[in-house]
């Protein structure tokens, strides 16, 4: 199966749009200051975007309420930043084609094969191979 774009304009677009009006989901998103899941919160935050943590577990990350789920996260969300292991990934995949959200992006360690094929199905768009911090520091 062909593999989607692994950077979509559209997302780029996006990103580089920079500010509130910016609204993107980071799900595994982490209390923990030396994960991913929090030094992307921080970054994306402190570069003005509105960032929307997802984590089951937690009710604050980064002083930012956070939610423990997709369908809980207040509208609209432009990009989903996806910060788990593959096997989680697929779920978070099929919830974002659910309520249809236009756009994932997969943090490297976040996908797979399997991942990748179930992007190229999905009525979304797709990042992967690159990172949302790096690339929103252009624009």
């Amino acid at each position: 199966m062909a593999r989607p774009d692994p950077h979509p304009p559209e997302v780029f677009e996006r990103l580089r749009r920079r500010g509130p009006e910016t609204r993107i989901a980071v799900v595994g998103a982490s209390n923990a200051p030396e994960k991913y899941g929090n030094v992307i919160v921080r970054n994306l935050a402190a570069k003005g975007y509105t960032v929307l943590p997802v984590n089951p577990r937690e009710t604050e990350i980064a002083g930012l309420p956070a939610w423990p789920n997709l369908e809980s996260v207040p509208g609209p969300v432009h990009i989903v930043n996806v910060v788990v292991p593959p096997q989680v990934t697929l779920g978070v995949l099929a919830k974002s084609a659910e309520l249809g959200l236009p756009a994932v992006w997969l943090q490297d360690g976040s996908f797979d094969d399997a991942v990748l094929e179930a992007a190229a199905k999905a009525p979304f768009e797709t990042v992967y191979d690159a990172c949302i911090m790096v690339a929103s520091n252009f624009g």
